[in-house]
C-alpha cells in the first residue's frame, strides 16, 4: 500500500470518529474548559471569603440610646461593630442637653456590623415661642391658640370682672406676662379668668374614669382647677399615661367657687374602680314631713 493511500485511510477513521469526541479532544476547547472551572473556583473561593469577612448573614440588633449622652450612645454602639452620625438637634421637653432623643434605625432593628445609625440629640438651648395675645377671648379658645405655639395651660385663676368668663391675664411662675413675651415652647401659663361681679360657685364634676389629659380638659370647661395629682405606688412613668382617676378631693356633687383646686387619686388598679364613688349629699336638704293629719306642710 502506498503512502498516500494509508494517509487516506488514517483520514477516512479520523472522520468516522463521533462529532463530539472530536470536540473534546481538541485542545483549545480544553483550555477554554480548563479556564471556565478556574473562573468559578475563583468565584467560589471569593464569594466563600467575603462571607467570612462581612459576617455575612450574622445582624445585630440596634440598642436603644435614648436619653443616653453621645458619648454612652457611641460607646455602646462600637462595642456592637456599628458606628453614628448625629444628623440634627431638637427639643424634647424634659430631656438632657445632648442627650440622644431620637434614631434611625428604631431600637430593636435588625442591621449589619459596620452599619450607621443616624441620631438626633437634644438641643443645648431650648426652643423659645412667644406668647400669643389671649386676652379678651375665653380660656377654651386661649388654651387652643397657645397649644398652637407649644404652650400649655396649667392653673385657670378666676377674679372679679365684668369681663366673665373672657382672659383678663396671664401669669407664668405668679408674674403677669404680656403678648410676645419669649417663654420656653412646653412652658406652662396660668389663664387669669374674669368671673364676673358676683362670687361665682360651681358644682364639682365626677373625674372618675378619666386619664389625667381628659381630666384637667374637663376641669378647665368646669372652671375648675387641678390640685395635687397623687399616683398609687409602684406606678411607673411608662404606666402613667394608662392612669384613671378613682378618688377625688373635693368629692363629686359639692358646690365651691369657682376656680377651685381638685385633688385627683390615679390608678392602674381596676378593682378599685369596682368601689362606689363617693358623692356629696346636701345634709341642709331634707323631704318635707305633713305636720298634722289635715295634709298642711310646714
Amino acid at each position: 500500500m502506498s503512502a498516500e493511500t494509508e494517509s487516506k485511510s488514517t483520514s477516512t477513521k479520523k472522520n468516522k470518529e463521533p462529532f463530539f469526541k472530536r470536540f473534546i479532544k481538541n485542545p483549545l476547547v480544553i483550555s477554554i474548559f480548563a479556564c471556565i472551572i478556574v473562573v468559578l473556583i475563583g468565584l467560589a473561593w471569593t464569594s466563600s471569603w467575603l462571607d467570612s469577612y462581612t459576617n455575612h448573614g450574622v445582624e445585630i440588633e440596634t440598642p436603644n440610646l435614648n436619653g443616653m449622652t453621645e458619648k454612652e450612645g457611641g460607646e455602646i454602639l462600637a462595642l456592637r461593630g456599628l458606628t453614628y452620625e448625629v444628623i440634627d438637634s431638637m427639643y424634647v421637653n424634659g430631656m438632657k442637653p445632648g442627650a440622644i432623643v431620637d434614631q434611625v434605625p428604631k431600637a430593636g432593628a435588625k442591621v449589619k456590623e459596620g452599619r450607621k445609625i443616624y441620631v438626633k440629640i437634644q438641643a443645648y438651648s431650648a426652643k423659645k415661642v412667644s406668647l400669643p395675645e389671649v386676652r379678651e377671648g375665653s380660656a377654651r379658645q386661649a388654651e387652643n391658640l397657645l397649644a398652637s405655639v407649644g404652650l400649655k395651660v396649667n392653673n385657670l385663676e378666676y377674679v372679679p370682672s365684668e369681663q366673665s368668663g373672657n382672659v383678663i391675664e396671664v401669669k407664668y411662675h405668679d408674674q403677669i406676662i404680656l403678648p410676645n413675651t419669649k417663654l420656653t415652647e412646653g412652658s406652662a401659663v396660668t389663664l387669669v379668668i374674669g368671673r364676673g361681679l358676683s362670687n361665682e360657685e360651681v358644682q364639682v364634676s365626677s373625674f372618675r374614669g378619666l386619664t389625667l389629659d381628659r381630666a384637667r380638659n374637663e376641669a378647665h370647661e368646669k372652671d375648675l382647677n387641678i390640685g395635687s395629682i397623687n399616683y398609687d405606688k409602684g406606678i411607673t412613668d411608662q404606666d402613667k399615661d394608662k392612669a384613671i382617676v378613682y378618688k377625688q378631693t373635693p368629692i363629686t356633687g359639692k358646690t365651691v367657687p369657682a376656680g377651685t383646686r381638685v385633688d385627683l387619686y390615679l390608678t392602674i388598679d381596676k378593682s378599685k374602680m369596682e368601689e362606689p364613688e363617693e358623692v356629696f349629699k346636701d345634709e341642709t336638704v331634707q323631704d318635707s314631713v305633713p305636720d298634722s293629719e289635715d295634709g298642711l306642710w310646714n
